[in-house]
């Protein structure tokens, strides 16, 4: 199954909308919220090469990045056609 990081930080004006993209996508794949203000969020923004907040990482079973936005955020229709083609 898919996974969807939601990388997001307590004062980015556009992180609320990434959360809710996050929350609208539950039903079609794990989502996982990063809060790049804790150590544990901050690593995980590491880890993916996140810069910048907010970010969205959908990453395969095996843990791997298969696509992102980072530092914008597309639309849900586009999020929904790049991952149904996996």
């Amino acid at each position: 199954m898919l996974k969807m990081k939601v990388f997001w930080q307590k004062d980015c004006p556009n992180c609320p909308k990434a959360k809710e993209i996050g929350k609208k996508l539950e039903k079609e794949l794990e989502v996982q919220y990063c809060d790049v203000d804790t150590v544990d969020g901050l690593t995980e923004a590491c880890l993916y090469q996140v810069m910048s907040t907010p970010s969205l990482v959908v990453i395969d079973e095996k843990g791997e990045e298969i696509e992102s936005w980072k530092g914008i955020l597309p639309e849900i229709d586009y999020i929904r056609k790049k991952i149904s083609n996996r």
